[in-house]
């Protein structure tokens, strides 16, 4: 792991380039996790039973005898061998990581191993452990892949990485290829289909925005472009019985935003109301920043996201040809 010294306080990681990637699991059902991670910075090993002194003097055969006699099983005794072995002489160049709460946690080590009072081993980390890449974004469970992730429930103690590549371009903050070709795709598609929501007939695009508000799980509970004159949707959160209401407008100006925004003001009982709008002028194209906590203005880029999440894709292009 390199450093670079940017003030006599701060200093910033560059890329990581690991000899090899390991996957240790902090005690008996993560016992040791928030210990190791949040206070000592260490690695921590149970196999109490093992010898330290063999240990350090690489008696690696006379270590697995001793665990074939305890287990009566020569494959588990060799399994065990093995991971006391990684975790004594792992060089420096090697990646530890583990999970602990929602994150990846990572590290280098020193092969330094400390023998504690109730016989586990510990071997301390170089600098600290970290949940974030080298660009400070926070490595969250939820947006790690699945293969990765499935790395936890190995039943052992230590283990090999194989998805070494992955977790490398992770931690050094770099998407791997097909991601990046598939968002250059994504954002593509989206302008395309802003194009196309642009072409829309007026009352396709209020049927458009119906959709895309339902297919987001809200309940309609008014006539869409019913005889209330500040509002064409009042929508319900199922969950939360909160109620939305939606504006929709073909055209419209800052002028006219503003406008509604006062009348918005003396509405009672909606949690948000959104002014939709198809042909936007130039002077509300630029006004984004004018929404409000409780009034959010939605035009047809944002529009053309959210039909693509929720897959109007096809609906659009229907309806444009």
């Amino acid at each position: 792991m390199k450093l670079v010294t940017q003030t006599s306080t701060s200093l910033t990681l560059e890329s990581i380039q690991p000899s090899q990637a390991l996957y240790i699991k902090l005690g008996q059902a993560g016992a040791w996790e928030s210990d190791c991670i949040t206070r000592d910075q260490t690695l921590r090993l149970d196999y109490r039973e093992a010898p330290h002194d063999l240990c350090l003097r690489g008696k690696w055969d006379e270590v697995r005898e001793k665990y074939k006699a305890l287990r009566k099983d020569i494959g588990a005794a060799t399994r065990d061998s093995k991971q006391i072995r990684l975790f004594y002489e792992s060089d420096e160049t090697v990646l530890w990581i583990t999970f602990f709460g929602d994150r990846l946690y990572w590290c280098f080590s020193k092969p330094e191993i400390t023998l504690l009072e109730d016989k586990s081993k510990t071997r301390p980390v170089i600098g600290q452990w970290r949940s974030t890449d080298i660009k400070k974004n926070p490595l969250q469970k939820n947006q790690l892949s699945g293969k990765l992730l499935s790395t936890e429930g190995f039943r052992g103690t230590i283990c090999s990485v194989k998805e070494f590549d992955y977790v490398v371009q992770r931690i050094n903050g770099k998407p791997l290829k097909e991601i990046a070709k598939t968002k250059e795709a994504l954002s593509a598609l989206q302008q395309k289909i802003e194009t196309l929501i642009r072409e829309l007939h007026w009352k396709d695009f209020e049927i458009l925005i119906d959709l895309i508000f339902r297919q987001a799980g809200w309940q309609r509970i008014s006539v869409l472009g019913g005889t209330e004159k500040t509002i064409d949707l009042d929508l319900l959160s199922p969950i939360t019985l909160e109620r939305y209401a939606v504006q929709i407008k073909s055209k419209s100006s800052l002028a006219e935003f503003e406008h509604y925004q006062r009348r918005f003001a003396d509405m009672q009982g909606y949690a948000r109301i959104y002014f939709v709008v198809h042909t936007p002028s130039s002077d509300l194209t630029q006004t984004l920043g004018e929404s409000s906590r409780d009034i959010e203005l939605l035009l047809p880029n944002r529009i053309a996201k959210l039909a693509v999440q929720y897959g109007l894709t096809d609906w659009i292009i229907d309806k444009a040809s």
